[in-house]
């Protein structure tokens, strides 16, 4: 029993003294849990340093153990062990501690426990790294989640590639895609982007270069989207063997990039823009931006502005005392002593308003500005940005709207016309201020209700004015009623009402609205028009739009033998005898489309039809009349058979005399056309001798004098031979033109004008074709052929282009059997837009020429159809002229 004492005594202290000089934290306790030796490792990491534990209870120690652990001790205690690899311990002054143990009995004797050996490591520092960088780990995935960054790799030794997962969600692929290097290069853009990845790629591989790129890849499902791609390749003894990076996706801001650039430049634009003018200045009131628009607006440039002046050069200072006052007010400030500038250091100023500008050139410009404060970012005011931009033609608008207003009320009053509008939903009713004058209704009455228009209508109009609105709600349509009213100083008038309905998309009335007119005077003269009416001495037919018979008067009934009754609503082609009606039911239609007062049927023989079926001529004058039924028609119709009996006898000796007069026009007209014939034909060869003359003076070789010579003589004998021939033109009677008819040769003709204007020929370089294959002779007056060749051709010349010689081409042929010639040249050409009408008039020129006197066209003209025949013009302006002329 000793022996086995003194055993378990050596053991316990032998076990106390390992403790005590173990390196890592071990305790040894009794079963009561009192400390019996401890390690200076367990006293470190519980900070027991100068503390007596010797003897002292685990638990006083370390007060804050609770239950669970005393369980697991009591366990301990009954021979069972606990061994935990990590657990947090939070410590009596709130501090976290992270510990492991191992917790065991130990033995007195074989069977009997003394009490626990605790075996701890204090691994707090460990596992705070450990938290630090899981924590890290988890705060790095969440901003690559948030910021779309994911990372890749290629093995360039296996030539696999690894994408995580946001690089899949980048590509818009499944989360089992196997990627591989050219399908990775198939995702970038086509045109720029695969060529730039790939080429960066190879250099980097060849130069070891990391690179960083931004590019666009068209995802799986088709979306293009920009991304940054950052890689590095990986050298391993002396090779590189592996590529790897992070790909972001930064499509969000390329396009908030663009979309900022394109903000920019709008900016920029609005800035620049010649429509606004916008001014801004510091915190001193020194203008520092003035922009093109201002230029354009004030009339200074830039440089005498910015730096220099303050908005005062520009503005009127009674506007600058009313806007710092009206700013004041805002404030709470005192007007007296209130600067923007400095006043209102925070606050967020914005005012727009019209201004008048003063420019450079004194004159003044009326402006729409807003004016706001710039801000620091700070939140303090660093001067104001003025937008200003011109409304002179705003205000010369509204000036216009103003004195329309004004001669719409004025128009109204005389017109004795008022506009209203009916709110149906709320029963809000709007009137014009003649319509107050109307109802003889104080303007100062604006809680206008139907009841208030209702109130005035006369008691006998009241039921069909209710069943009139009823109808206009009903059927959506407001149909002109006419009815009496009694004002408030108790006249009675007459009033008609136009109006319109107005709904919504569901259908429901919303408004209506309308014209009211005093037609009292109106009525009146109705009254009067039939008095007078049933007093005409002619037949009186009045009409509706429709055409239908509204009123006749009494010798109406004694002219057709109808009574009023009869004709009453019936159409008025029952006066009419069957043959005319289609043309006069277009005319009638006509009519009301374009009412005016006239004649009906001028120069054509009307005809009545009686109810008995007789047939008489008449005579009808047509009047419009603007009725509140609407516009009807006013016929006086005559009787004149007598008179078609007298015009008759007149006809017969009209025609008699028309003959003689018609013998004595001819002449007249033959005698004009041999005058200008006359003048013009010898014009033409006084005219060449003068050229060729011209031409002689500057000429010095003896051969073309001599030439020259030869054409004068040529000149001189067709002069002659034009006064021979008419000479015997004058001694011979002038008669019809058609009596001179010869056979005339085009290419003789021809010759002959060539001949004739050698000399403006020669001077203008003209080159003169004919093509007479098709035909080349004609039956026709010699004298008017020449003529008119002599005109065409010289005009030609005349008005040729200063930019290239003249070209004349003169062809004939045959056309719907009747002979065509045309005359073509290159010249200036004619406007015919605005002179083809007066082209062939008489003196009517269209070229600034010296020589043009505007005959030649009107003779050509004149000649060709005396002969029966027709010329007409094609032209373009500098490019030339074709004339046709189509003989008979």
């Amino acid at each position: 029993m000793s022996i086995a004492k003194n055993n378990s005594d050596s053991q316990e202290q032998y076990q106390k003294i390992f403790i005590e000089q173990a390196s890592t934290a071990m305790a040894m306790v009794d079963n009561n849990m009192c400390y019996i030796a401890a390690s200076q490792s367990w006293i470190k990491d519980y900070g027991l340093e100068g503390k007596e534990i010797i003897g002292r209870s685990h638990y006083d120690i370390f007060p804050e153990i609770g239950d669970d652990w005393k369980a697991m001790h009591k366990r301990c205690l009954n021979g069972a062990t606990d061994i935990c690899e990590e657990t947090m311990f939070q410590r009596a002054d709130g501090s976290i501690q992270w510990i492991y143990w191992d917790v065991r009995p130990w033995f007195i004797t074989e069977n009997k426990i003394g009490g626990i050996l605790m075996h701890t490591g204090d691994i707090t520092r460990q596992k705070e790294k450990e938290l630090e960088r899981t924590r890290i780990e988890k705060i790095l995935d969440k901003t690559n989640t948030i910021a779309r960054i994911g990372t890749w790799e290629v093995d360039l030794i296996t030539n696999t590639v690894f994408w995580s997962k946001i690089v899949r969600e980048i590509h818009e692929v499944p989360n089992d895609y196997q990627p591989t290097l050219k399908a990775s290069e198939n995702f970038y853009e086509e045109r720029v982007s695969r060529t730039r990845f790939i080429n960066t790629v190879k250099d980097a591989l060849i130069h070891g270069t990391p690179f960083d790129l931004e590019l666009e890849i068209i995802t799986a499902k088709g979306n293009p989207t920009w991304v940054r791609v950052v890689g590095q390749p990986e050298l391993v003894d002396g090779q590189y063997s592996r590529l790897f990076g992070i790909i972001q996706d930064i499509n969000k801001v390329t396009q908030s990039e663009k979309a900022l650039n394109k903000a920019h430049s709008e900016l920029q634009a609005i800035f620049n823009s010649e429509a606004l003018a916008i001014i801004t200045t510091d915190k001193n009131g020194i203008i520092n931006r003035f922009n093109h628009g201002a230029e354009v607006l004030l009339g200074y440039s830039t440089a005498e502005v910015v730096g220099q002046k303050r908005p005062g050069m520009y503005l009127f200072r009674e506007e600058i005392i009313k806007f710092k006052n009206d700013m004041a007010k805002i404030y709470g400030k005192d007007p007296s002593t209130f600067d923007h500038y400095v006043d209102i250091p925070e606050e967020d100023l914005n005012d727009t308003r019209e201004w008048t500008y003063r420019r450079k050139d004194g004159s003044k410009v009326p402006v729409l500005s807003n004016i706001t404060a710039i801000k620091n970012g700070k939140n303090k005011n660093q001067g104001f940005i003025a937008v200003s931009n011109d409304i002179s033609e705003i205000k010369k608008v509204e000036n216009e709207l103003l004195k329309k207003n004004e001669l719409l009320n004025f128009a109204e009053q005389i017109s004795l016309i008022g506009n209203w509008q009916w709110d149906t939903l709320i029963d809000k009713v709007q009137w014009s201020q003649n319509l107050y004058r109307t109802f003889e209704l104080d303007q100062e009455t604006i809680e206008l209700k139907f009841d208030t228009y209702f109130s005035f209508v006369h008691p006998e109009d009241k039921e069909i004015v209710t069943q009139h609105f009823a109808k206009a709600a009903n059927e959506k349509r407001f149909d002109s009623i006419t009815h009496r009213i009694v004002t408030t100083t108790g006249k009675l008038k007459t009033i008609q009402l136009l109006g319109k309905v107005i709904a919504n998309e569901k259908g429901e009335i919303i408004e209506m609205i309308g014209t009211c007119q005093d037609v009292t005077e109106i009525k009146m003269a109705e009254k009067k028009f039939k008095g007078l009416l049933e007093s005409a001495p002619d037949a009186m037919v009045i009409v509706n739009e429709k055409g239908k018979i509204q009123l006749i008067n009494k010798q109406s009934e004694k002219l057709f033998g109808y009574t009023p009754e009869e004709l009453f609503d019936q159409s008025v082609e029952i006066l009419i005898p069957t043959r005319f009606t289609p043309k006069h039911t277009a005319h009638r239609d006509g009519f009301f489309h374009s009412p005016k007062t006239r004649e009906m049927g001028e120069g054509k023989e009307l005809y009545g039809l009686k109810k008995n079926g007789e047939e008489i001529p008449i005579q009808i004058s047509l009047s419009p009349l603007h009725t509140e039924e609407g516009l009807l028609v006013s016929a006086a119709i005559r009787d004149i058979t007598k008179q078609k009996l007298a015009e008759h006898k007149l006809i017969e000796a009209k025609d008699n005399l028309e003959v003689v007069a018609q013998k004595l026009s001819d002449q007249n007209r033959q005698l004009a056309d041999f005058t200008h014939i006359t003048s013009h034909n010898l014009r033409a060869p006084v005219a060449n001798l003068n050229s060729l003359l011209e031409i002689y003076n500057y000429t010095e070789g003896e051969a073309e004098r001599k030439d020259l010579f030869n054409k004068f003589e040529t000149v001189i004998q067709h002069l002659t031979l034009t006064l021979n021939t008419l000479v015997e033109a004058l001694k011979t009677k002038i008669s019809d033109s058609s009596e001179d008819l010869e056979d005339v040769d085009l290419n003789q003709v021809l010759k002959n004008t060539k001949e004739i204007l050698s000399g403006e020929t020669l001077k203008s370089g003209a080159i003169i074709t004919s093509d007479f294959s098709k035909i080349s002779n004609i039956r026709y007056n010699k004298i008017y052929l020449e003529s008119i060749f002599l005109n065409l051709v010289g005009n030609s010349i005349k008005y040729k282009s200063d930019e290239r010689k003249p070209e004349i081409l003169i062809s004939s042929f045959i056309e719907d059997g009747k002979v065509v010639l045309k005359f073509s040249d290159n010249g200036l050409g004619i406007d015919l837009e605005r002179h083809g009408h007066k082209l062939f008039g008489l003196n009517k020129v269209f070229h600034r020429h010296p020589d043009a006197k505007g005959v030649g066209l009107f003779l050509t003209k004149t000649q060709i159809e005396a002969m029966g025949g027709a010329i007409s013009a094609a032209s373009e302006v500098n490019v030339g002229t074709t004339f046709t002329i189509n003989f008979n």
